[in-house]
């Protein structure tokens, strides 16, 4: 609780301020004896409650803006695994895809052309596989040496290589199990090929359209999962010594009001972008229902411990001007409190932190500080 020599103190600093103080050293002593007086009735209806300073832990809060960005490790380029002409297209652009949808049916010569080629080895096979079959017989018979076996048999080795080869071909062309098992003859072959969506996610672009030559090199589509978005939030090269990889972070839209998305940084860029003295740090933030949308601006809080400090409760401060001030009791005077400017640090947790114009267990005013406030400015108009 303050003494009345406090207040005494205060009075005689108000009068004669010293040149040789700062700023907020000057602003304090014209203020400081400053005094707000309330009446019996006043004071009663004010309900006055005061609560002291006291040490306790702070958190460090640092406010940037943000963009919202596509979560590049869940964004898929889709390029087909052959050339030819698009024949469909089943799906446009925002349109929810499965994996293994088809997105395009394109009729491949590449793609017939290795069928064909898979059936011609499996015939050769077959038929050596006969060859091999009676050429066993005839050596069992005598009728045949054994080194015609053994020709035959390398022969077979061969053709079996050949149909492994021409069915890995098939697969790396994009042909499915089932398109391959139903290659019987050459009448059955299936030239068209189905594009697959590789991933759960939503179609951000689309350059397939019908009848377009398209090739192996050529991007026909763009599929993202937007369960999960990156914010990327510019960090001020005067504050990356209060950022850092698992640093908890809260992230708001103003297309949102009231709505918070929690996430915490995962990376953060190693250079420094010269024309703004800004890097970018990275925040997972998880959006099941794709409500942040790319290239939407946020605003995030960093929030990090900050170590013990004074504090005071946020409802003991007002603010006039671009000050801000608290009130103390004065000692032995019923009624009468002391107006104090004091410097804070950012509020967190409904307490600020105090940098300057308060001592551990000075009694400050928590509840009917804005009364305070109002009765100060009509009883100072000079404030």
């Amino acid at each position: 609780m303050s003494s009345m020599s406090d207040v005494a103190s205060m009075s005689s600093m108000s009068s004669k301020p010293s040149p040789a103080n700062n700023d907020a050293t000057d602003s304090n002593a014209t203020n400081a004896g400053v005094q707000v007086d309330l009446g019996p009735d006043d004071l009663k209806n004010a309900q006055i409650q005061t609560v002291h300073v006291d040490i306790q832990e702070t958190i460090s809060t640092l406010r940037v803006p943000g963009v919202v960005n596509v979560d590049e490790y869940k964004e898929v380029h889709v390029t087909p695994l052959v050339s030819g002409v698009i024949k469909q297209v089943p799906v446009v652009l925002g349109d929810h895809v499965r994996r293994d949808q088809a997105m395009a049916v394109i009729f491949s010569s590449d793609l017939a052309e290795a069928e064909t080629e898979y059936l011609a080895m499996m015939a050769a096979l077959e038929a050596d596989h006969k060859k091999l079959l009676r050429t066993q017989n005839l050596v069992k018979l005598g009728a045949a040496s054994q080194q015609e076996e053994e020709e035959v048999t390398a022969d077979h080795l061969a053709h079996e290589a050949h149909v492994r080869a021409a069915l890995e071909k098939l697969h790396l062309l994009g042909a499915s199990d089932r398109q391959i098992s139903a290659l019987k003859e050459a009448e059955q072959i299936d030239a068209n090929f189905s594009v697959p969506a590789p991933i759960n996610g939503i179609v951000l672009t689309r350059t397939a359209n019908l009848g377009l030559v398209t090739n192996i090199a050529q991007e026909l589509f763009t599929v993202a999962d937007l369960s999960t978005v990156w914010v990327m939030a510019s960090i001020n090269e005067k504050d990356f010594s209060t950022i850092r990889v698992g640093t908890t972070a809260e992230v708001t839209a103003p297309a949102y009001p009231g709505r918070v998305w929690k996430g915490c940084v995962v990376y953060i860029q190693p250079q420094v972008d010269p024309s703004t003295r800004t890097a970018q740090a990275r925040i997972e933030v998880a959006n099941p229902d794709e409500s942040l949308r790319l290239a939407m601006y946020m605003d995030v809080t960093f929030m990090s411990a900050g170590g013990k400090g004074l504090t005071v409760p946020e409802s003991a401060v007002q603010a006039i001007g671009e000050k801000r001030y608290v009130f103390l009791p004065v000692t032995d005077s019923e009624g009468s409190f002391a107006f104090r400017q004091v410097k804070l640090g950012p509020a967190s947790n409904g307490f600020y932190p105090v940098l300057d114009g308060l001592k551990l267990n000075d009694e400050v005013v928590k509840e009917g500080s804005f009364i305070l406030k109002a009765e100060a400015i009509r009883q100072h108009p000079e404030l």
